[in-house]
């Protein structure tokens, strides 16, 4: 919408307007990147090769720094697989992907009570651990479940026994029924999941994938500028000039350490500033201290 058209609004349209570019710009848009094309990539390439596997199942592991886009990327990439699954006309009762968060000082039958609870399915007191399990592998199988993600998962430290016991229950969960797991954690390799015998298993079966910090030298100069451009793209500003951001490409960097989510974060506040006080663009010259680029002169008359 230009700024013409938004004017020409009713007062209330005008304010439903604002509103509703806020929640697309902080709930909408993931910006695509090259890491996560690869992590997308990754993942359905196993969910193809374990339709023929009945034991040892594969799986993918997105480890990486807090705040540097794991549940972002994995939650992203379950919803445009579930919504591609709907569309080709699967049963309206079946629930092509889960989703469950591994929950500090876990045990199997807590484990177990995440997967119950996004299900749906009541918690009786007197299930043991041995019943919950086969309840909740036999509803996934009803489900058509294809795609598990279990997030937070570096709350599964091997070294401790029930945490340990809770990362088997995974393991033989992930042989009951069918489904490719997906675990996200921060620093995964470091988190002593991967520790031990348990840990080697894994380690042999699950892919993993690191999401990195973006970098401001050299050749991944463009990869930020791109990454830049998508976000300003999605902040829905009225009067920001596309490829504006990028005269503060280097101090943007520097604020956010190349960290996706501390990026979208600065940028989506001062975004939502922007769109309350009506200047509808970005002030990152006030932000920086730097001095604003001159007006482009108009063009002589021929």
């Amino acid at each position: 919408m230009s700024r013409t058209e938004f004017e020409g609004l009713s007062p209330g349209d005008r304010a439903m307007n604002r509103e509703a570019r806020k929640q697309f710009m902080v709930r909408g848009p993931v910006v695509h990147t090259g890491q996560f094309a690869a992590i997308e990539t990754e993942i359905l390439r196993r969910l193809m090769l374990n339709q023929y596997k009945s034991h040892g199942k594969l799986g993918v592991i997105v480890s990486g720094e807090p705040n540097i886009g794991k549940t972002t990327t994995v939650t992203h990439i379950a919803r445009r697989f579930e919504r591609r699954r709907r569309d080709i006309g699967r049963d309206e009762n079946s629930i092509p992907v889960i989703y469950v968060s591994v929950p500090p000082s876990c045990t199997p039958k807590l484990m177990l009570g995440e997967f119950a609870h996004f299900l749906g399915l009541p918690l009786r007191p007197h299930y043991n651990t041995g019943e919950l399990m086969n309840t909740v592998a036999t509803v996934i199988a009803a489900c058509g479940t294809e795609l598990i993600v279990v997030d937070e998962i570096h709350n599964l430290n091997q070294k401790y026994k029930q945490m340990g016991e809770a990362s088997d229950t995974l393991k033989q969960l992930s042989e009951k029924c069918p489904g490719t797991f997906v675990y996200a954690g921060v620093d995964v390799e470091a988190s002593g999941l991967l520790d031990g015998t348990r840990g080697r298993q894994i380690s042999s079966r699950f892919q993993i994938m690191r999401l990195q910090k973006f970098e401001h030298t050299g050749k991944a100069k463009a990869a930020w500028a791109d990454l830049l451009i998508a976000v300003e793209g999605s902040l829905g500003l009225l009067d920001q000039k596309p490829g504006a951001i990028l005269r503060h490409a280097g101090q943007l960097h520097q604020a956010t350490g190349g960290v996706i989510g501390d990026l979208t974060g600065m940028l989506h506040m001062l975004a939502i500033d922007a769109i309350d006080t009506g200047t509808e663009r970005l002030d990152l010259d006030a932000v920086f201290g730097t001095t604003p680029a001159p007006a482009a002169e108009p063009a002589a008359a021929p």
